[in-house]
């Protein structure tokens, strides 16, 4: 029990191809995806599937996941899905450099509590600024990076506890 957060990426596959030499045939991806579940489907009402893609993963994260809550959910924290955009990761990215960056130095815990200040919560773990603190935002950094490089422009954050 305690604060889970993840971030997704989703693609939606059509059944249909709407080019001029439409074909029905011609969409495979979407034929081999059904087929990989022992499920039938309506044919006449069924237009795609939405495939979701696991982007990233924290464990008790609180200082990330209040950042998603007050930048992007307006303060409303009530475990729904939580719309990103690429801009929103860029500028997350750009706090959690500049906190790691000063971490070794005199003011890095004042900058840490100022940019990305943990948070309280049911089961949200330490609030303390400590090396497990400095550890979500290099575990953050890499996600970015990853989702950064990846073909999505918009992404879904979502935390249980």
């Amino acid at each position: 029990m305690g604060l889970d957060q993840y971030l997704s990426a989703s693609e939606y596959i059509s059944r249909w191809d709407y080019s001029p030499d439409y074909d029905r045939s011609q969409n495979e991806l979407f034929s081999q995806i059904v087929s990989q579940f022992d499920v039938d489907v309506d044919p006449s009402g069924f237009a795609g599937l939405t495939i979701d893609f696991p982007m990233g993963y924290w464990r008790k994260a609180n200082q990330i996941h209040n950042w998603f809550v007050q930048e992007l959910a307006d303060g409303e924290d009530d475990c729904r899905k939580i719309f990103v955009r690429r801009e929103n990761l860029e500028e997350l990215l750009s706090l959690c450099l500049q906190v790691l960056e000063v971490r070794y130095t005199p003011q890095g815990e004042n900058v840490a509590k100022e940019l990305l200040p943990p948070t309280a919560g049911f089961f949200f773990g330490s609030y303390d600024i400590d090396e497990y603190y400095y550890s979500d935002l290099e575990n953050t950094v890499e996600t970015i990076d990853r989702c950064l490089k990846s073909k999505f422009d918009y992404f879904e954050y979502q935390a249980s506890w």
